[in-house]
Formats: structure tokens, C-alpha cells, sequence
């Protein structure tokens, strides 16, 4: 049984301190079990993480004298650095003290001069995306009559024998595109189900004959439709109520269908849901308002930040650019 000890201390010849102990030929190391209640105490996290931390940090020290003692001339100490190394290492230390002390303190969310929060209020494109009601993002497969051309729709029969008839072939033609989709209905549940949707609907048949009826009606074809968008239940008026209550109905995101309304047979897929976002009406407006002014310098924060650092360095550039005179410039 051999053994080894790793310790800190006075390397002119102090006391150490042992931290660690590698003992027997499976080069076992054992660290000292203050070593891991002050590891964990200061860093506010539990003794597993503390000895993890810690034995990393003994690794990146063993690394750093095994490459020190594979150098021709190694350095007296073996944290001496290279002299570049530590002016880069000094610079970063400065840079990080200016920001810290200087900088960021100035530059807060609520350091947000007002007309740029004014100017963000007033663009629909921004207010849109952060104060909203529930929004509901789906996609959807659809059954519909084939229109004449590319710019005309066609509602399907809505009364009598031909309706039924009419929604039989859709749901017929429906089957093998609804069979696939329940098949593979773990992916569409996932992240990026719609695309998942989109790629079975691509490389599906896209349109289908219907036989004629008795009385010769119900004739033509069926056009296969893939869709995705976003909507709010509170806001649809100018979506199909049926459409709406069926969807909506579930209360989760998933499969919905396929149901037939009266613009055609449907199969969606809820692939998410939004809550609302500071356009309940739970609160006052004067709330209201400073809540939305709170939560948009939050999310300008860091893109105001960015800006008015790289600005400041500009000045200070500025400020530190040598000039000659005009007659050096000029020359002799």
C-alpha cells in the first residue's frame, strides 16, 4: 500500500494543509472532509456538488504541473504565467471592475431613457408579441371541395343526402392521412409536431374523386389543405364558431378531430398554448400599464445594454485618438 497527500500551503517551507489523500494502487483519492463543508458552505450548494467541484479543481491543478514539469525550463512557481498571459488575465480583471462598478450600475432596466420605452409602446409589432391574450398556435389538415381555380373557395354540401354523401368521401379520403397521423402522434406532441404534420400532408395524396349519387349530384373532387396559424379564443369572431368550440374544447395541446364544419373536414393539431400575457383585464389600467412598461424594459434590457456599451467604447476610443499637429501632418 503506497500512498500520496496533496495539501496547500507556504511552499518556502510552511505548514500544509492536507485537502486530499491518493492512497493504494487504484490511485484512490479521498478528500478531506472540512475541504468539502467549506466548499459547500461557501458556495451555498450540497456536499456532492462541493466534492465534485473540488476534485475538478484538484484535476485542473494536477494537469497544470504535469504540463509545467514537461517544459525544458519550468518557471520557479508553478503558478507563474506567461508574462502576455498575465497582462490579457490583468486587462480582464480591469474590464470586469469598470463594468461592475461602473457601467452596469448605470445601466439598468429602469435606466431605459422613457421615449424609447414610449417608442417600443407604440410599435403593434412589439406590444403584439409581449401583451396579449391566450393565444392558441395549431395546424391543421383539411378535407375541402376542389375550387375552380387557385383564388376561388367552395363550401361543401350542407343539407340532405348530399351532404352525407359529401362528408363520407372526406372522411374516406381522410382516413389514410388521419391512420399516419395517429402513427407517428408522439412526434406531433413534441416540439415541432406542426412540421411533423406538414411533411405527412406533403407526401400525401392531394386530391381524391367523389362518386356522383343518385340524382347526379355530388360530383367533382376533394382537395387536400395544410394550414398553421395562431388565434385567441377570446378574439375569434372571424373564425368559424364550430371550428372554434371543437378546438378549443380540449383545453391542452394535442389531436383534435377530425370534425367535419361548414367549410370542410378537419384534423388539427394544438401544438401550443400561450397564456395570456398582461391583457386579462385583472387589473386597472394605470396597473396595467406600468406592469407592461416593467415587464418591456426587461425584455429591451439586454439589446439596450449591448448598444450603449459599444457606444461608450466608442467615445473612449474617441477620446484617446492621437493627432498630429498640421504642421507635422503637413510634413517639413
Amino acid at each position: 500500500m503506497s500512498g500520496a497527500l496533496l495539501g496547500c500551503g507556504d511552499d518556502a517551507g510552511g505548514e500544509k494543509n492536507v485537502v486530499a489523500q491518493i492512497s493504494g494502487e487504484g490511485q484512490t483519492l479521498t478528500l478531506d472532509r472540512a475541504v468539502v463543508e467549506h466548499v459547500a458552505a461557501r458556495e451555498q450548494i450540497s456536499e456532492a456538488e462541493a466534492r465534485e467541484r473540488a476534485l475538478a479543481d484538484l484535476r485542473l491543478v494536477a494537469a497544470r504541473r504535469a504540463e509545467l514539469a514537461a517544459r525544458e525550463e519550468p518557471p520557479e512557481h508553478p503558478d507563474e504565467l506567461d508574462p502576455v498571459r498575465r497582462e490579457q488575465l490583468e486587462r480582464a480583471a480591469l474590464v470586469r471592475v469598470w463594468l461592475d462598478d461602473v457601467f452596469e450600475p448605470s445601466h439598468r432596466a429602469a435606466d431605459i431613457p422613457q421615449r424609447l420605452v414610449e417608442q417600443n409602446m407604440n410599435n403593434p409589432g412589439t406590444t403584439r408579441r409581449m401583451f396579449h391574450p391566450e393565444l392558441w398556435f395549431v395546424c391543421q389538415a383539411l378535407i375541402v371541395p376542389t375550387p375552380e381555380s387557385a383564388d376561388t373557395f367552395v363550401k361543401p354540401p350542407s343539407e340532405g343526402e348530399a351532404a352525407e354523401r359529401w362528408r363520407a368521401a372526406a372522411n374516406q379520403a381522410f382516413a389514410g392521412l388521419v391512420a399516419r397521423a395517429r402513427r407517428f402522434e408522439p412526434d406531433l406532441l413534441s416540439e415541432g409536431g406542426c412540421a411533423v404534420l406538414g411533411r405527412i400532408v406533403g407526401t400525401s395524396q392531394q386530391r381524391f374523386a367523389i362518386e356522383p349519387g343518385p340524382d347526379s349530384t355530388g360530383s367533382g373532387s376533394l382537395t387536400l389543405r395544410y394550414e398553421h396559424f395562431a388565434f385567441a379564443p377570446s378574439d375569434a369572431g372571424s373564425f368559424d364558431p364550430q371550428w372554434v368550440e371543437t378546438v378549443t374544447a380540449r383545453e391542452a395541446p394535442g389531436i383534435v378531430g377530425p370534425f367535419a364544419t361548414q367549410f370542410g373536414v378537419h384534423l388539427v393539431l394544438v401544438a401550443s398554448i400561450e397564456a395570456a400575457a398582461f391583457a386579462d383585464g385583472s387589473l386597472p389600467e394605470a396597473q396595467l400599464r406600468a406592469a407592461r412598461e416593467a415587464h418591456l424594459r426587461g425584455e429591451i434590457e439586454q439589446a439596450w445594454q449591448a448598444d450603449q456599451l459599444q457606444q461608450t467604447l466608442a467615445k473612449i476610443r474617441d477620446r484617446r485618438v492621437v493627432r498630429l499637429s498640421p504642421e507635422l501632418e503637413r510634413g517639413p
